[in-house]
């Protein structure tokens, strides 16, 4: 019988059901098989007070719970003021390692800022899960690329959320794994069956073209626009929280922000969907990304229109329509109506995050099991006596 392993997985993604991610996705996976997990996320002081109690410590399974934490001010334009949340982050973590057994205590980063909690968290395997390419956001601190290095120098394990990443890693170390967005099949294709959709969307004229997720700054406004003029009979729904704005920046008739939605809540938004829409800007952020969404729309049997991310051109270009620019954007939008939507599906490449929690299990245990042999190999070398 296998052990269990104690995982602190440190994100700057919060525990909730509107955007619940690749890091939560993995983690109640890996509460769900057996292991200990306390997730530990840092966000904004003013999202945290809006938080009702239940919601800043969050059970997820019989030895796992989330708890979010509010940011110090400023941390993210002063070293002092965020290093001092990271300790924050640290004091509510060490006393689960603490009570871990030796030989199977996980710390697990989502981001590379929490570089110095390797120093102050005890742990016997070190895990950095990168999922994006977080120099690249507008509002990184500028001493993440060098703490993104460092991490990578002492992470025991690397993994790549997207092929784009694993081919900008290559080379930088020698347990580098790549896992591209997995998908929760059973619920999306709950958006391929018959049945009800909520009101706010189901009050809306038809062809409705819909995209779900963070609505931030990799949204391309000015395609968005263009659609929205030189369709104006469509109806262009976004469902997500907004980050790094008040408002979107379009006020077009037939553009409607329906605001965040439960995930819980997202196959019954599916199924109002004609088509289901990544119109992303390709930049230097986008360029490294493999978007989760894109498997999801699928599972509930959405035809699906992309801009050409690499990620999504590399592994669904058999079936998502890919264009660039709005006429072309436009054109395979309506490809996709006359297409129409089908039954559930899932694209063969595509893995559940069952499937790649337990590969990535696997992948720790063999990590775990080369550093005791090592640690047993050099105290064996220490005892053997000096030759005369």
């Amino acid at each position: 019988m296998t052990l269990p392993l104690h995982i602190v997985c440190l994100s700057n993604l919060a525990w909730e059901r509107r955007l619940f991610q690749r890091p939560q996705q993995l983690m109640t996976r890996f509460a769900a098989g057996g292991d200990s997990v306390l997730y530990v996320a840092r966000m904004s002081a003013r999202k945290w007070r809006r938080l009702p109690p239940d919601e800043r410590r969050i059970s997820f399974g019989p030895a796992a719970e989330a708890r979010n934490i509010p940011y110090m001010p400023l941390s993210g334009r002063s070293a002092f003021s965020n290093r001092l949340s990271i300790r924050l982050a640290c004091r509510a973590a060490r006393p689960f390692l603490r009570a871990a057994p030796p030989g199977r205590r996980v710390l697990w980063f989502q981001n590379p800022d929490y570089l110095e909690a390797a120093d102050w968290l005890p742990h016997d395997l070190l895990v950095f899960d990168c999922m994006d390419p977080f120099s690249s956001f507008q509002a990184t601190a500028p001493w993440v690329p060098e703490k993104d290095r460092r991490v990578v120098q002492r992470a025991d394990v690397l993994f790549t959320g997207g092929r784009s990443l694993q081919r900008q890693r290559e080379g930088t170390h020698p347990r580098l794994h790549c896992f591209p967005s997995g998908i929760d099949f059973a619920h999306f294709a709950r958006g391929a069956e018959p049945g009800g959709v909520p009101a706010d969307i189901a009050a809306l004229p038809r062809p409705i073209l819909g995209y779900f997720g963070a609505v931030d700054e990799r949204i391309d406004w000015p395609l968005i626009e263009a659609v929205c003029r030189q369709r104006p009979q469509w109806s262009i729904v976004f469902l997500g929280p907004l980050i790094g704005m008040e408002r979107p920046p379009l006020t077009a008739p037939n553009f409607h922000h329906l605001g965040a939605k439960s995930y819980d809540d997202l196959p019954e938004y599916l199924r109002a969907f004609d088509a289901a829409l990544i119109p992303w800007r390709l930049t230097e952020l986008t360029k490294m990304m493999s978007p989760t969404k894109t498997p999801e729309y699928l599972a509930a049997g959405r035809p699906v229109v992309s801009t050409p991310i690499p990620d999504v051109q590399a592994d669904y270009d058999r079936e998502v329509l890919l264009a660039a620019d709005p006429a072309a954007f436009i054109a395979a939008c309506e490809q996709a109506l006359a297409a129409g939507t089908g039954p559930a599906r899932k694209p063969p490449q595509s893995r559940t995050w069952e499937e790649i929690a337990d590969s990535m299990r696997t992948i720790l245990l063999e990590a775990l099991d080369c550093k005791t042999r090592k640690i047993n190999d050099s105290e064996i070398d220490r005892k053997e006596p000096i030759p005369s």
